[in-house]
């Protein structure tokens, strides 16, 4: 018997496998293997100094981001599903002309405060892949708020996986591997992410039309997403303004294998923000909240064991490997608690005011500044120590978030369920 005209065929179990998000974590896992080929590579075969110089280069391009999307892809993930269109190209445009100037200057001066040259070839790759970078985000947001992920949970993957073809390429040719040799292949790989983003498989772009978000609404979400970089990605500048480049590619490579696991469940439940956008408080939400970040702290006790299993072995390898390996030990209490509170923070992002969102942020970052002058003052050439005041105070806040918008204690309640 053929089937209908309107049926659609599909591989046993396909259905089960798009239910538990399955090709989110099989595209996350893509991702950092081939991210961890990268880093591996180039810790391999560029000098300490140059490959933190790198790190620096590639942490102010995310920095300058957020000021060159105005922090707005928070809001292009909320509003693309609305009904008028509540985004359009016009917001697109708008947003890129008034953030990308911004943005320029801002990484400017964070080069020059890090004691690197602006002008020169680093800077003006940099310079060029943030309009690109930009671009995608924008329109990667917009394609998450319609519930289509696919391309924002592989794009980091395919331009690690040309980052790896090109430093493989350089070396086998025994050609200079310098920083400005790393950022053009990275600029490359940005530029076909975004011609891919226009395949119609992706998703549609935005109506044309005037801009529909407000300007207020937009400065709101580039302070918040200003608050949030600092607290989730700044420490790697921070760190490089008073130590050695060498340490900063050390920490480079611990901070990106500890954080993977965090960013891996963070694959999946991206998957799942149509029905986050419509979390509402009550024991439903809590059970199905409970059990997530059940499951993602699990996952995520998998993942820690098996990097730390990677990063052991391979350290004598790498000329920042020992070092990388005592700030990893350090730093993976942290970085496991976020694969509890990763599924708090998204659930919170989406359905909280973005005033409300600054307000907790800027407690947050207040709070990771302060641990930074302790840790400092007390364990000069240890910043990394920072992480363990960090585990304690953003669980503290979580809790008390979660409380305020769910009514429960997540933690305290998730523990009166294992007994």
């Amino acid at each position: 018997m053929k089937p209908s005209a309107g049926a659609s065929f599909a591989l046993p179990g396909a259905r089960i496998a798009r239910r538990l998000g399955l090709g989110a974590l099989a595209s996350r896992l893509y991702v950092y293997l081939s991210g961890f080929l990268a880093i591996f590579l180039m810790a391999a075969q560029v000098a300490p100094a140059r490959f933190g110089e790198y790190s620096i280069y590639q942490s102010v391009l995310e920095v300058a981001l957020v000021v060159g999307t105005l922090g707005s892809t928070l809001l292009f993930s909320r509003n693309a599903a609305q009904v008028p269109p509540a985004v359009t190209r016009g917001d697109l445009v708008r947003t890129l002309a008034i953030g990308l100037p911004l943005a320029t200057v801002l990484a400017a001066v964070i080069v020059s405060a890090q004691r690197l040259p602006v002008a020169g070839m680093p800077f003006a790759l940099i310079a060029a892949t943030l309009a690109v970078f930009a671009f995608n985000s924008l329109r990667l947001s917009y394609s998450r708020g319609l519930g289509i992920a696919g391309l924002l949970n592989l794009e980091s993957g395919l331009r690690s996986t040309l980052l790896v073809l090109g430093v493989a390429a350089l070396a086998a040719f025994n050609a200079e591997i310098g920083v400005a040799q790393l950022l053009t292949i990275n600029l490359v790989a940005f530029v076909l992410v975004g011609a891919a983003i226009g395949l119609p498989m992706n998703g549609p772009a935005p109506p044309a039309g005037k801009p529909a978000l407000d300007l207020p609404s937009q400065a709101h979400a580039t302070v918040y997403a200003l608050l949030t970089f600092l607290l989730r990605k700044s420490d790697l500048l921070v760190v490089a303004l008073f130590m050695p480049l060498g340490y900063v590619g050390a920490f480079k490579l611990a901070f990106l294998l500890a954080e993977a696991p965090s960013q891996f469940v963070q694959a999946f439940l991206v998957t799942k923000t149509p029905a986050m956008l419509n979390a509402t408080s009550g024991n439903a939400a809590a059970a199905a909240t409970l059990r997530l970040a059940r499951h993602s702290f699990l996952l995520g006790c998998v993942l820690f064991a098996l990097l730390a299993g990677v990063l052991a072995v391979a350290a004598p390898l790498l000329k920042v490997g020992g070092e990388a390996l005592g700030i990893f030990v350090c730093i993976a209490p942290y970085f496991l608690l976020r694969t509890y509170t990763v599924h708090h923070e998204m659930v919170l992002a989406l359905n909280t005011p973005v005033g409300s969102l600054g307000r907790w942020a800027l407690l947050e970052v207040a709070l990771r500044m302060a641990s930074y002058g302790a840790v400092i003052a007390l364990f000069p050439g240890r910043p990394h120590y920072v992480f363990f005041a960090a585990f304690f105070s953003d669980l503290l806040l979580y809790e008390l978030r979660m409380r305020a918008l769910f009514g429960f204690f997540p933690l305290l309640r998730l523990l009166r369920q294992a007994h």
